[in-house]
């Protein structure tokens, strides 16, 4: 991930519930599930609520997904469902899709101002 202007590339972070199923056996190991279930969370998330950028290279169309998640992230994996063949699980993901350059300058004017108005009011409590 590219460094971003003055930390506002990202903002507005905020709680997602993910849920899905692992297709998996019910004998294999849960740490090998765990990290399928993240991983099938954050591939959901992306897609759902991050930032989308099309490049293009030697003909090839390149779709990429682009957001910020901040760890730990919480997993409630429950026991293997014969019906559906895996693992249910619900992931809470604390996550902020990424801005545009062009948005960062208005990000940065709105937080000063946030933080300006709060200072105004620390100061008459």
């Amino acid at each position: 991930m590219v460094p971003a202007h003055q930390d506002f590339r990202a903002a507005n972070f905020s709680y997602f519930p993910i849920s899905g199923i692992i297709q998996a056996l019910p004998q294999e190991a849960a740490h090998i599930i765990e990290v399928k279930a993240k991983q099938n969370a954050f591939i959901q998330l992306l897609e759902q609520k991050g930032l989308k950028s099309v490049t293009t290279v030697n003909y090839d169309t390149i779709i990429s997904y682009e957001g910020c998640v901040q760890v730990p992230v919480t997993l409630f994996i429950s026991p293997y469902d014969n019906k559906n063949k895996g693992f249910p699980y619900t992931a809470r993901v604390f996550f902020s899709p990424l801005s545009f350059p062009d948005q960062w300058e208005s990000l940065r004017r709105r937080f000063k101002i946030k933080e300006l108005i709060e200072n105004f009011f620390l100061f008459f409590k």
